[in-house]
């Protein structure tokens, strides 16, 4: 089959590899749509965060095509999306029933070790259905189907905020995770959510779900207090990645506030800690995605309570795997780029 592979830094060639094959307790898909993910362009880019060799793509979904003797539930014709993370189960974290948190998951997952979805087909390992694969409906399409595992990246960060009607957030970075998380956030009743980016595409793109937005290029500080009218921010989400905005998200957050990280930071970030401290701000991360996530993500699509359309900028076969790479390069230009091996 054909693959994007990873090769070097803005380097991915298009080259035949062996087709998966189906253990007795995997499934096979042949992937239908793949989005390219912000986290992908760090290796693409920069040459980190990644191994040479490397088939990526973890946004993904795509049509059964092969199941496993002892997969139960699932069955060729399956319309599913996937988790990539692939715990050990026998680490200490997945003894603490945290498994998106494994020690060792980026050795076994899909796209981080295991060969990813910029491909014609895809392996999941260890299939269980509703855990590590999940079904779409019917009136979501398998483009919204590839969208699910960032959105639950975004139900991931929000869950640990406990969101709430009267609450004021922030995010801090309106790429595809930071839209997710505004919608969410909205979802949920926060309002009003207010998105800071200095792309103006990006800002559109907020405004059409909603979204407050000021201009990453202004007085952020000034302009969230004119919004609120001396009112106060309870918690900022900080998505860009910039690593001088978590310091930007401290000074914005009210006393006893909460700063959620949703980012990779190719540099140390500094933060002032007296300010933690005189504030009482709690500041803590959020990583992966858990099933329980997945499930809500895809009830989000299926109600449209969280859309996916006006996020999607490009659509690229996979032939031009390199292209679509460049064009999410450029954050003036794109928010996500599509890549597809069929129908969507």
């Amino acid at each position: 089959m054909r693959a994007g592979v990873f090769r070097g830094v803005r380097q991915m060639p298009i080259e035949q590899v062996p087709d998966p094959v189906a253990g007795e307790a995997d499934i096979v898909l042949n992937v239908r749509n793949c989005g390219v993910c912000g986290s992908d362009l760090h290796p693409y880019a920069q040459g980190v965060f990644g191994d040479v060799g490397q088939i990526m793509g973890h946004e993904f979904s795509g049509e059964v095509i092969e199941v496993g003797r002892r997969v139960t539930g699932i069955t060729v014709g399956d319309r599913v999306t996937g988790l990539p993370i692939q715990p050990c189960g026998r680490c200490r974290r997945c003894r603490e029933s945290i498994g998106h948190l494994c020690e060792v998951w980026n050795t076994r997952s899909i796209a981080f070790g295991l060969p990813g979805a910029f491909a014609e087909r895809v392996r999941i390992p260890d299939a269980v259905l509703g855990q590590n694969v999940h079904r779409l409906p019917d009136t979501v399409s398998f483009e919204a189907g590839a969208l699910v595992e960032p959105l639950a990246v975004a139900v991931h960060a929000v869950r640990h905020t406990e969101p709430r009607p009267g609450q004021v957030a922030v995010v801090l970075g309106l790429g595809t995770i930071g839209l997710h998380i505004a919608q969410v956030l909205l979802a949920a009743g926060v309002a009003p959510v207010i998105g800071v980016d200095l792309s103006a595409l990006r800002r559109q793109v907020a405004q059409q779900l909603g979204i407050t937005v000021v201009d990453g290029a202004a007085d952020v500080p000034a302009a969230i207090a004119e919004l609120l009218d001396d009112g106060e921010v309870d918690v900022v989400f900080e998505a860009t990645g910039a690593p001088a905005l978590l310091q930007r998200a401290l000074e914005l957050v009210r006393p006893r506030g909460l700063v959620m990280a949703v980012a990779l930071y190719e540099q140390p970030a500094q933060l002032n800690a007296t300010v933690v401290v005189h504030k009482e701000a709690t500041v803590r991360g959020s990583a992966m995605v858990t099933p329980e996530d997945f499930r809500d993500s895809i009830e989000l699509l299926a109600t449209g309570k969280a859309r996916y359309e006006p996020l999607i900028t490009h659509r690229k076969p996979l032939d031009e795997l390199a292209e679509a790479f460049e064009a999410q390069l450029d954050a003036d230009k794109s928010v996500k780029v599509m890549v597809t091996t069929g129908d969507a």
